[in-house]
């Protein structure tokens, strides 16, 4: 095994941390908006726009700062 191969697999194991270590997909469960409750979503998104995303994101992160005293 030469340096290329040490390196393609340290890659890929690097690559398989990361992956592992993502946070889960925010999905709705509903169809609707999970931060407005009210409105349609985009698709692909759980949001009915980028500003209820927008304010969904900084909410949990105010949330998170809350807890943490960060």
């Amino acid at each position: 095994m030469d340096d290329v191969d040490l390196a393609q697999e340290r890659e890929e194991a690097h690559l398989a941390a990361s992956l592992s270590a993502r946070k889960p997909r925010l999905v709705s469960r509903n169809g609707n908006c999970i931060w407005c409750t009210y409105e349609a979503i985009v698709a692909n998104t759980a949001f009915c726009s980028a500003e209820c995303g927008e304010d969904y994101h900084k909410h949990q992160r105010e949330m998170k700062q809350r807890i943490t005293g960060d």
